[in-house]
C-alpha cells in the first residue's frame, strides 16, 4: 500500500509538472526502485526527451534493457551514453558487462580496463574483469586484479570465489578450497557443481 501511495504522489507531482526533468526523473526511480521495469523504462525516456543529456537517465535505461535481455540495444544505449560522457566509470563498467553477456571478451575487457584507469577505487569492474580473464584462460592476470579488489575492499565473497576458480584451473587445488572456503563462510552462493569438482578425490 505505501508503493502505491509513494507512486500516486510521484504520478500525480509529474502530470502537474510535465516539463520538469527533476519531476520525471523522481517517478522513473520509484519505479526502477519498485522493480516496475516497463513504467522505469517508460519515464526514463520522457526524462531524455526533456533533457537528451541527462546521465542519470541515460545509464538507468541501459541497465534496464539490459535487465530486460535487449543486449544489442543496452550495448547501443551505453554506447551513446559514452559519446557524452566517455570518463565515466560506471558506463564503462556496464558496457563491460553488456560485451560479457554477448561473448565480445576482448570488447569486454577493454571497457573494464577504461573503467579501472577512470576510477581505481572501484573493485567492481576488477572483479569483472577477472571472470573475463578466466573465461580466457589467463589465471595469473585474474588472480592479479582480485588481489587489487580485496586491497581495496577485502569484504566481496566474489572476489574469493573467482580466486578459487582461477587456482582451481592453474591446477592448485589447496589454494583453491581456502579461497571457496572464506567465500562460503560470507554466505556467497557457490556454484554446486564447481564445489563438487574441487572436492572430489582425484585417484592417482
Amino acid at each position: 500500500m505505501e508503493q502505491e501511495e509513494i507512486l500516486k504522489t510521484l504520478k500525480k507531482e509529474a502530470m502537474e509538472n510535465p516539463h520538469a526533468v527533476w519531476a520525471q526523473h523522481r517517478l522513473a526511480i520509484a519505479y526502477l526502485n519498485f522493480g516496475k521495469l516497463q513504467e522505469a523504462k517508460e519515464a526514463f525516456k520522457k526524462v531524455l526527451k526533456l533533457d537528451p543529456y541527462h546521465f542519470e537517465a541515460m545509464v538507468n535505461l541501459g541497465v534496464i534493457l539490459a535487465r530486460e535481455g535487449e543486449l544489442e540495444e543496452a550495448k547501443k544505449a551505453f554506447t551513446f551514453t559514452l559519446k557524452f560522457y566517455p570518463h565515466s566509470a560506471e558506463a564503462w563498467n556496464n558496457l563491460g558487462l553488456i560485451e560479457f553477456q554477448l561473448g565480445n571478451l576482448e570488447s569486454a575487457e577493454e571497457c573494464y580496463k577504461k573503467a579501472i584507469e577512470i576510477n581505481p577505487q572501484n573493485p567492481s569492474p576488477y572483479i569483472n574483469l577477472s571472470t573475463v580473464l578466466i573465461g580466457l584462460e589467463r589465471y595469473d592476470e585474474a588472480i592479479s586484479y582480485l588481489e587489487r579488489a580485496l586491497e581495496i575492499s577485502p569484504q566481496i565473497a566474489t572476489a574469493y570465489n573467482n580466486l578459487a576458480v582461477a587456482y582451481y584451473f592453474k591446477g592448485e587445488r589447496e589454494k583453491a578450497k581456502v579461497f571457496l572456503e572464506k567465500a562460503k563462510a560470507m554466505n556467497y552462493h557457490v556454484n554446486p557443481e564447481f564445489e563438487r569438482l574441487l572436492y572430489e578425490t582425484k585417484d592417482s
